[in-house]
């Protein structure tokens, strides 16, 4: 038997080779439901599957794939982004996604997304004891493939970490030629650190789609008795200020700051109180209405933005 480094141990049923009877009676008890069989003749016992959420699951399926391979695999795309806690709008990831060197050919499998591209050494990192690309490259990975906001969410993640344009610029440059190139390029040139959740990106993306005037990021505002606070966006010439509200505000505790969820109800009510004495109109939307840059736009349009879908804003080439 082998035990990963994981709280979850995995069975390699290919450690098992001269006990036949021994892997058919694991083929039996994932049949059966006590071990959940979590890749090509990898097991693991039911309990510590249904102790894992879905991002854990993800990852402990990532280990027994790599436990699996000749090689160790190269994760990359969506998987990396896994690796590396970057967030995505799409949630958890259905299938695993590795790099292959393009004479490899990029064979894909049902469970297994094979990108058949050269990947350089400086792109390549170690992440919990398995090879990904690194943040810059997966930024430019996801920017060439995935949708615009789901780009966009890793982007403005991956600057928010620490890693600048000219890195993503750069990581852009050694992965040439790369199908995708120009949206890549053009989610670079968008990235911004200042977008502080993914709920901020997306809203990002559909104001430039929905012809909303470039916003201001977390501009801060005062009166009299002080900091007011910072704005997610803000519109200065209109007098306008937008707050895009997503549940964690009130739902996750380590947010809250030990606030109650009512405290912190109350206190964004005195805030915004404070905001409007100012002669400042505020707009909150949630992500139903982020999603889509028609809706998004006519709620800021109502605010007195106006709107012109011919005006392109000057950080992004799109």
């Amino acid at each position: 038997m082998t035990i990963d480094r994981t709280h979850a141990p995995l069975v390699l049923t290919r450690d098992l080779r001269d006990l036949a009877d021994t892997r058919h009676q694991h083929a039996r008890a994932a049949l059966a439901g006590s071990e959940v069989r979590v890749g090509r003749g990898v097991y693991v016992r039911r309990e510590d599957w249904d102790e894992l959420d879905a991002l854990g699951r993800y990852r402990l399926r990532m280990i027994a794939f790599a436990r699996t391979r000749k090689q160790p695999p190269l994760f990359s795309h969506q998987s990396a982004a896994v690796l590396h806690g970057l967030p995505m709008i799409g949630g958890v990831p259905e299938r695993i996604h590795v790099s292959v060197g393009s004479t490899s050919g990029g064979r894909s499998a049902r469970a297994v997304v094979a990108h058949s591209r050269e990947v350089g050494a400086g792109d390549i990192v170690e992440v919990d004891g398995l090879r990904a690309t690194s943040l810059p490259r997966t930024a430019i990975d996801l920017a060439a493939t995935a949708s615009r906001p789901d780009a966009v969410v890793v982007g403005d993640a991956v600057v928010r970490a620490g890693s600048p344009r000219l890195a993503l610029l750069e990581a852009w440059l050694r992965a040439q030629p790369m199908r995708g190139h120009r949206r890549a390029q053009e989610v670079i040139a968008f990235a911004d650190a200042r977008a502080e959740s993914p709920l901020e990106s997306v809203s990002r993306v559909s104001m430039h789609a929905g012809g909303v005037p470039q916003p201001a990021l977390q501009m801060p505002y005062s009166d009299s008795a002080g900091l007011i606070g910072r704005v997610d966006f803000a519109w200065p010439a209109f007098g306008v200020v937008g707050e895009a509200d997503g549940d964690a505000k009130y739902l996750d505790a380590e947010l809250r700051g030990g606030r109650s969820a009512e405290r912190v109800v109350l206190d964004e009510k005195v805030r915004e109180d404070r905001l409007r004495a100012l002669g400042l109109r505020v707009v909150r939307w949630r992500w139903t209405t982020a999603i889509d840059p028609e809706a998004l736009a006519a709620h800021l349009a109502a605010a007195g933005l106006p709107i012109d879908h011919r005006t392109l804003w000057s950080e992004c080439c799109a």
